[in-house]
């Protein structure tokens, strides 16, 4: 099944309602279908907007590994230790990563590739240290421990920082 990667709602949501209607003429038949995703299905994830599509069916949930839990492992630096707070937040908005940032410790910043820049510039005025992953375990992975080196270039989707108050 196809699932463009796009920004476009109306798209998005019409190519959902396909593959939806797909998905329940299999299931209609007696058939099984699994549907896999990177990360853990429940988390930013286009599995949650084709589970609501067949909420009248027998479904089966398997957590996976979150993408900032499989980062922080290639990292080898923790998300949270002791008493600090953590937050994961969507990137798509610079005013809540702003107050994330106030209000946390560390935060876990995901879908950065449209806003890179302005995020980075942040991080710097709120005093956090970033590290930036992308495309995690993937063939294709990097992992920069300098935010800057990658201001002006084109960030894949599958990225995200893990962040952290500079103390």
């Amino acid at each position: 099944m196809e699932f463009p990667m796009t920004y476009s709602k109306e798209d998005l949501k019409t190519k959902w309602e396909e593959n939806v209607k797909k998905i329940k003429e299999l299931l209609d038949e007696g058939k099984d279908v699994a549907f896999i995703t990177i990360g853990d299905p429940m988390i930013y994830s286009t599995y949650i907007y084709i589970l609501k599509g067949i909420e009248d069916y027998e479904v089966e949930t398997i957590p996976g590994i979150t993408s900032y839990s499989a980062a922080a492992s290639r990292l080898n630096i923790p998300i949270a230790e002791g008493n600090e707070t953590f937050a994961v937040i969507s990137s798509g908005d610079v005013t809540e990563i702003s107050k994330a940032l106030d209000m946390f410790d560390n935060v876990v910043l995901m879908k950065i590739s449209r806003r890179y820049e302005e995020i980075v510039n942040l991080l710097k005025e709120k005093s956090f240290k970033g590290y930036l992953v992308i495309k995690c375990g993937h063939k294709e992975e990097k992992i920069s421990y300098d935010l800057d080196r990658y201001i002006g270039k084109k960030i894949d989707y599958l990225s995200l920082i893990i962040t952290k108050k500079v103390k």
